[in-house]
C-alpha cells in the first residue's frame, strides 16, 4: 500500500484543480503559438531569420509538449487531493509529473538562449563585454538546466523509483537534489534579470533620441517579468517539499513553472514583432491620419468654393434685368396661362432665392440664362 501521510479527508471535499489548470495552460498555448508564428512571419518578411527565431520555435514546441503531459497527468486525477486517489492513480500522476519536470526544464534553457541570441544581433562590435556576458549567461544557463534534467533521471536507479515506491532503488540524498533545484531556479531568475538589463547598457550610448532609448530599453527588458514567475515557483517548490497532499500542491507549482515559459516566449518575441507593428499599425495610422487631414482640407476648400459661388449668384441675381426674370418665370408658369406678368416675375424671384440658398450651381446657371 502506498503511504500518503494523510489520515483524514481534506477540507473542502473531493475537488479537482485540473480543469482550471487546463484552461489556463491551453489558453497560454494558443496565445504564444500565434505570437511565435507572427514572429517568424515578420522575420521572413524582412529576410532576417536567425537562430534566435528557431530557438524560440523550439521553446514553443517544448511548451506545448509539457502542456500535453500535464493534460495526461490531469486525466488520472493528478491535481486532486491525494486522499481520493487510489494507488495506481497516484503512481501514474507521479510518473507524468516526473516526465513533465524533466521536459519543461529544457524550455528555460532554449527560451533564454533565444533572448540572448536576439540581443547578440543588436550588440555592436564596440560592445565586447556585453557580448561576453550574454554568451557566458547562455552557456551557463543551458548547462545548469540540462544538468538538472539529467539529475532527474539518474537520482534513482532504476528510474522507476521516482514514482513507484514498490521498486527497490538506490537514491541520492534528497537534500542535495533539493538544493540543486533551488540553485537552478535562482540561476534562471538571475539570467532573466541580466538579460533584461544588458540592452540598456548599449542602447543608452546610441545616437538616437531619448524617447527611443527608453522605449527600446523597456521593450527589450520585458523578459524581466519572468523573474516574478520564477520567484513564486521557487517559493511554492519549497512549500510542497514535505506536503503529504502532494498531488493537490502540484497544481500551484505546475501553473507557475509553465507560466514562466509562457512569459519567456511572449516577452522574448514581442521585440521581434516590431516590423509588423511598423508596417500594419504605424503606417496604417499614419495613412488614416493623413487621409483625415486631407478630408478636412477638401471640406474646407469646398465650403470656400460654395460661399464664393453663393455670393456671386446673389450679386448677379440683384442685377438681373426684368426681362431675365420674366424669361425665368416662363418655365414656372401655369399651363392655363392665367398668371399675370407681374405675378410671374414675383414668383420667379422667390424661386430663384430659394434655389440660390439650396443649390448655388443652379443659381449661377439661372443668372447666366
Amino acid at each position: 500500500m502506498l503511504e500518503t501521510g494523510q489520515s483524514g479527508p481534506p477540507r473542502g471535499g473531493d475537488r479537482d484543480r485540473g480543469p482550471l489548470l487546463m484552461g489556463i495552460l491551453w489558453a497560454q498555448a494558443g496565445i504564444v503559438t500565434v505570437i511565435v508564428f507572427l514572429r517568424l512571419y515578420a522575420r521572413f518578411m524582412i529576410h532576417t531569420t536567425g537562430w534566435d527565431d528557431w530557438l524560440m520555435f523550439l521553446t514553443l514546441a517544448i511548451f506545448i509538449g509539457s502542456i500535453i503531459i500535464a493534460t495526461l497527468q490531469d486525466s488520472v486525477g493528478g491535481y486532486r487531493h491525494v486522499y481520493y486517489l487510489d494507488e495506481n492513480a497516484i503512481m501514474q500522476a507521479l510518473e507524468y509529473n516526473f516526465i513533465l519536470r524533466s521536459v519543461h526544464i529544457i524550455a528555460y534553457a532554449t527560451g533564454k538562449a533565444s533572448i540572448g541570441a536576439f540581443i547578440l544581433r543588436l550588440i555592436g562590435p564596440q560592445n565586447m563585454w556585453q557580448k561576453w556576458v550574454v554568451w557566458v549567461l547562455i552557456i551557463f544557463t543551458t548547462l545548469v538546466n540540462v544538468l538538472n534534467c539529467i539529475f532527474n533521471f539518474v537520482q534513482f536507479n532504476p528510474v522507476q523509483g521516482n514514482w513507484d515506491p514498490r521498486v527497490s532503488a538506490n537514491c541520492w540524498n534528497r537534500t542535495a537534489q533539493l538544493k540543486f533545484a533551488y540553485f537552478m531556479c535562482s540561476e534562471n531568475i538571475v539570467a532573466d534579470a541580466v538579460l533584461a538589463i544588458i540592452p540598456a547598457t548599449f542602447l543608452l550610448s546610441m545616437n538616437i533620441s531619448l524617447k527611443k532609448k527608453i522605449n527600446l530599453t523597456i521593450l527589450l527588458g520585458l523578459g524581466s517579468m519572468a523573474t516574478i514567475c520564477g520567484i513564486v515557483k521557487t517559493i511554492e517548490l519549497d512549500s510542497i517539499n514535505n506536503d503529504p497532499d502532494f498531488t493537490w500542491g502540484l497544481y500551484t507549482v505546475t501553473v507557475w513553472a509553465l507560466s514562466e515559459i509562457f512569459v519567456i516566449i511572449t516577452c522574448g518575441s514581442v521585440p521581434a514583432l516590431k516590423p509588423l507593428w511598423d508596417r500594419y499599425i504605424v503606417r496604417r495610422f499614419s495613412e488614416n491620419n493623413s487621409e483625415c487631414h486631407g478630408n478636412w482640407f477638401e471640406n474646407y476648400r469646398m465650403r470656400h468654393v460654395y460661399q464664393t459661388r453663393l455670393q456671386s449668384g446673389s450679386s448677379q441675381a440683384k442685377h438681373t434685368p426684368k426681362s431675365a426674370s420674366t424669361s425665368r418665370s416662363l418655365w414656372s408658369s401655369d399651363p392655363g396661362g392665367q398668371t399675370t406678368t407681374t405675378q410671374l416675375a414675383t414668383k420667379a424671384s422667390g424661386e430663384r432665392d430659394i434655389e440660390t440658398i439650396q443649390e448655388p450651381q443652379s443659381a449661377v446657371q439661372c443668372s447666366d440664362g
